[in-house]
């Protein structure tokens, strides 16, 4: 009879033993605390005021949860969701707001995999929308929408293109209406026919005209302008030409 509460009782123990070990070693346990997010606060320099508060996952530097950046002055200055080191959601820019003041959206950023993908939003200071602009995997699409503070569309330039005939080619100049200097002109396809690629040809500009000699006699080619407005928004608008 001794001997089998004795076993019983190491029995016992072994059980319970197994049990804490395995609670020590639960995965889930340790999910949890790989997950838990710590706050590190950026003060400006020379300054004990925080100009940043980035989420970071415990224990390392890689951002997880919403990254906050201020004014110097208090008021928010934008918002920035990170999913695992990625941006990845809707980021906001504010407009400086007055102490005690809830801070007014300017500007609506969509990302997808740490690149701009979506429609972008701009918004005057009374919150009315001044401007809807795409993105698709961190490229800029043509067809900028502009509003006045009264909500009216505002009209955007169009594109130019003039060709003529040289010895194995041609010489072709762009230019945008409403007598805008300051763009930079690309020659080549845009990507899905909308968006500008990276490392597009750029075009040699004198005075507000995008020029280039095209060595081919037949076939098509696009030019695209870029373009700043009033309200700093930034516009593409492409024309295709056969040759």
């Amino acid at each position: 009879m001794k001997q089998v509460l004795f076993c019983l009782t190491v029995l016992s123990f072994i059980i319970v033993s197994c049990s804490s070990e395995s609670k020590k070693t639960n995965p889930k346990s340790d999910q949890t605390q790989n997950d838990s997010i710590q706050v590190i606060e950026k003060p400006y320099k020379n300054s004990t005021k925080t100009e940043y508060e980035i989420p970071v996952l415990k224990g390392s530097t890689m951002k997880h949860g919403i990254q906050k950046r201020y004014y110097l002055g208090g008021s928010l200055y934008s918002t920035i969701p990170y999913d695992h080191g990625l941006k990845q959601g809707t980021a906001c820019t504010y407009y400086q707001a007055a102490p005690g003041n809830e801070p007014q959206v300017w500007k609506e950023q969509p990302y997808v995999h740490n690149q701009l993908s979506g429609i972008c939003k701009r918004f005057h200071r009374d919150g009315t929308l001044q401007a809807e602009y795409e993105y698709k995997d961190g490229l800029p699409a043509v067809g900028l929408k502009e509003y006045s503070e009264s909500g009216k569309p505002l009209s955007q330039p169009s594109l130019v293109v003039t060709k003529s005939k040289v010895n194995n080619g041609y010489y072709i100049t762009a230019r945008l209406t409403d007598n805008l200097e300051k763009a930079d002109y690309y020659f080549g396809d845009l990507k899905h026919g909308k968006y500008l690629p990276k490392n597009l040809k750029a075009m040699q500009v004198k005075q507000g005209l995008g020029e280039i000699v095209v060595y081919k006699e037949s076939g098509s080619v696009t030019i695209t302008a870029v373009y700043s407005t009033r309200y700093r928004n930034r516009g593409l608008v492409s024309k295709t030409i056969k040759l």
